[in-house]
């Protein structure tokens, strides 16, 4: 019995130690959801440089959470054809949020993930969602939602979970810039 209670006092430190970037406490893992086994990942930072727009990069992480992008961004928006990373890398040096899903996911997956999006209530810093949904061909899995420097990737969708990753990640970007993308 006393080895459980430390071993489960343990897993708490652990998930309360995994906890920031320094962001004054966030959770690393929100509200869950035992349908949808879905966690948050810290992503290791890959810099925030600007590179001229249509140069071909590579990031590290897929999808990626940081890296080099275009000058500009995208709008905050639903798009239905693929936004290209490089902009919406972009959107997250402005502290936004990225919901992506693989255009072959389940239509029900989808569904849900838009319903998350539409759902987001706006940011209050910026009087929109300061969020956009685009699907992504290269993810590995099923859906992805991205804040600078951290995913929560799944095949299937936590709405709870996503909804406060989005509210407490959303405006901690290195810049912060609300104004809309010129990029469809």
């Amino acid at each position: 019995m006393r080895i459980s209670r430390a071993l489960a006092a343990a897993g708490v430190v652990l998930l309360i130690g995994c906890g920031g970037g320094g962001d004054g406490g966030s959770a690393i893992n929100g509200p869950s959801d035992p349908s949808c086994p879905a966690v948050v990942t810290p992503v290791a930072n890959e810099g925030w440089v600007h590179v001229p727009e249509g140069s071909v990069v590579s990031y590290r992480a897929n999808p990626p959470a940081s890296g080099p992008h275009y000058p500009v961004w995208a709008r905050y928006q639903e798009h239905p054809a693929a936004v290209a990373r490089p902009y919406w890398v972009h959107n997250l040096e402005h502290g936004a949020i990225v919901f992506l899903y693989r255009p072959d996911a389940p239509a029900a997956v989808v569904s849900a993930l838009r319903n998350a999006y539409q759902s987001l209530p706006n940011d209050p810093a910026c009087g929109h969602r300061r969020a956009l949904l685009t699907p992504d061909p290269s993810l590995p899995r099923a859906t992805a939602v991205v804040a600078a420097d951290f995913v929560i990737a799944a095949d299937c969708v936590n709405v709870a979970l996503i909804l406060d990753f989005a509210t407490r990640r959303r405006g901690l970007g290195p810049e912060q810039v609300c104004q809309d993308g010129s990029r469809p």
